[in-house]
């Protein structure tokens, strides 16, 4: 057997015959295992690449010799398993990590509790092996089932990783010891009095928590005033002083209120329902926008094409709901939407380019049918939604739909919070694949496109503290780095509010504060705080659409 050198270092593989022979190396491992290779990546031939599945991000490649079996397998971009590695278990690899000729990751464990039956015989575990971006794991590295290495760590050369390494983090020995941080100082050893400092964290958190939520109930009758207009003898809200007019406004005006329990200012109940009631088309049940109003060429009611028509079920909806009535009239395009149309729909969706709008119109449709249900005395039940759903959920990442080139997991992270708000969270029922969706989850949240401090806007934090904390419900997994990211943006969300103003949907831009804004980063705060196990501190609790309890259970 000849060895090529790009079996070895496939940066060399350039020719056209090269790159064509690998491509259809690819497509032949696409298909006899269930996983996706990104663009530009590379498998040597001469590796034994055996997984159970992979998903294997651009640029990534495997060396010959290496051994990847019985694995599963998530890595991410830039990334390498060079010469003579094994990687067999359950495996999740960052952005950027480098993984050097025999490195040994064991992500399963032999069962050896009886002493009567052979360790051959009994069960495997696995935990699974967790590894942020930009990482080097040195030569000879061991690293054990159940480890979760940090971002930007470095593995010395023989190395036996049987703990959890921080961030930054440069360890080395068996068993493996941080030796020091790469942020300079000693930031790498753990005193022995970091649990009482933790602790001493904590009740200050909960304190400041409380002083917030205090002094923001004092400050909402003026706030929701500056947000209200009148024109005549017509008194509404605006998002923002001088933005065109929207129906959403009166529904984040009317939320806002009640997570404090009271009405907005001036406003009666019965003002507010009528108010409300008037969006409703009676024919489609749905609440089209009269300030946007739809695209006369391309609505189609029946199958829900219009985004605003399709929120305001949401924001209409379930603010009746808070103000003790509900929508008028049933939500017919649900109603009369069958199994066969629903699947046409929900197979002809973007899902590889669009997982959010994709999202959406899962969120309008369950709500359709849980307005229905619960007002109306519809038996048109979510069966076939959960059964779709359950059957095109990807086992690998938790989510539905694929990343994209130009932003990575948004999409499927951002489509993840809004179907399963309106399904799973909505009707009470567990998700299919909790602790692989915690992977993806977590590691979108790492990326700083999104996640630095002054990108924050409602939307992305939103769409992964909900989801991190719906799989909370049923699984410990990474528990505590959850609750470390939730502490995190705590702190940052607690800086973002304006005295008597809120909070801007882009957290630092505090000159744009809004009805919107506010009414999601209340209700942000309130999610984070419940993942610490510190939500009661708050005093008030989200209302309406974002809600924490099932809604309707089946």
């Amino acid at each position: 057997m000849t060895l090529r050198p790009i079996d070895y270092m496939p940066w060399m593989a350039k020719t056209e015959e090269e790159r064509q022979t690998q491509q259809t190396l690819q497509d032949n491992l696409e298909a006899r295992f269930e996983g996706k290779f990104g663009s530009n990546c590379f498998v040597s031939a001469e590796s034994l690449f055996y997984p159970d599945s992979f998903r294997i991000g651009d640029r990534s490649y495997i060396a010959g010799g290496a051994i990847v079996r019985n694995t599963h397998l998530i890595m991410g971009k830039d990334c390498s398993i060079n010469a003579y590695a094994v990687v067999s278990g359950r495996i999740t690899i960052g952005d950027g990590v480098r993984i050097a000729s025999h490195v040994s990751l064991y992500g399963f464990n032999h069962g050896y509790a009886s002493t009567e039956i052979p360790i051959f015989q009994q069960p495997h575990t696995s935990l699974g092996i967790v590894i942020g971006d930009d990482v080097w794991i040195g030569a000879g590295a061991v690293i054990l089932d159940g480890v979760r290495i940090g971002s930007h760590v470095i593995v010395a050369a023989g190395a036996i990783v049987t703990k959890d390494v921080p961030d930054y983090a440069i360890v080395g020995g068996n068993p493996a010891k941080v030796l020091r941080s790469r942020l300079g100082g000693d930031r790498s050893v753990a005193s022995t009095s970091d649990a009482n400092d933790r602790g001493k964290g904590r009740d200050a958190l909960a304190t400041r928590l409380n002083k917030f939520g205090a002094g923001v109930a004092g400050q909402i009758p003026d706030l929701l005033h500056h947000y209200e207009e009148a024109d005549g003898n017509e008194r509404y809200f605006r998002d923002r002083p001088g933005f065109k007019r929207t129906v959403r406004a009166y529904c984040d005006a009317v939320e806002i209120a009640a997570m404090f329990g009271d009405l907005p200012p001036g406003w009666s109940r019965e003002e507010l329902i009528a108010k409300l009631d008037g969006f409703q088309d009676a024919e489609s049940g749905l609440l089209p926008d009269p300030w946007s109003p739809p695209d006369e060429e391309t609505y189609d009611p029946a199958l829900l094409t219009d985004h605003l028509s399709r929120y305001h079920l949401l924001a209409v909806g379930y603010a009746l709901e808070v103000l003790g009535s509900a929508l008028p009239h049933a939500v017919q395009v649900v109603e009369r939407l069958d199994t066969p149309a629903l699947y046409a729909k929900l197979a002809a969706l973007p899902w590889t380019n669009n997982a959010w709008g994709c999202g959406d119109w899962i969120d309008c449709y369950a709500t359709g049918l849980y307005h229905n249900l619960k007002h109306f005395g519809s038996t048109k039940r979510p069966d076939d939604l959960f059964g779709w759903l359950h059957t095109h959920a990807n086992r690998l990442t938790g989510l539905w739909g694929e990343p994209t080139e130009a932003d990575g997991w948004l999409q499927p992270v951002n489509g993840f919070y809004r179907l399963t708000r309106a399904t799973y969270a909505q009707f009470g029922m567990p998700l299919p694949y909790p602790e692989t969706a915690i992977d993806t989850i977590l590691a979108h949240s790492r990326n700083a496109k999104f996640f630095r401090e002054d990108r924050l806007n409602a939307c992305n934090v939103l769409d992964v503290i909900h989801p991190l904390w719906l799989c909370m419900k049923q699984t410990d997994y990474r528990r505590d780095e959850i609750v470390a990211w939730a502490e995190r943006h705590i702190e940052i969300v607690l800086r973002g509010w304006v005295p008597n103003r809120g909070f801007a949907f882009v957290l630092s831009e505090r000159e744009s504060t809004g009805l919107q804004g506010t009414e999601m980063w209340l209700s942000i705060l309130y999610l984070l705080a419940d993942a610490c196990g510190l939500s009661s501190t708050l005093g008030y609790e989200p209302k309406g659409v974002h809600r924490l309890e099932p809604a309707w259970r089946l």
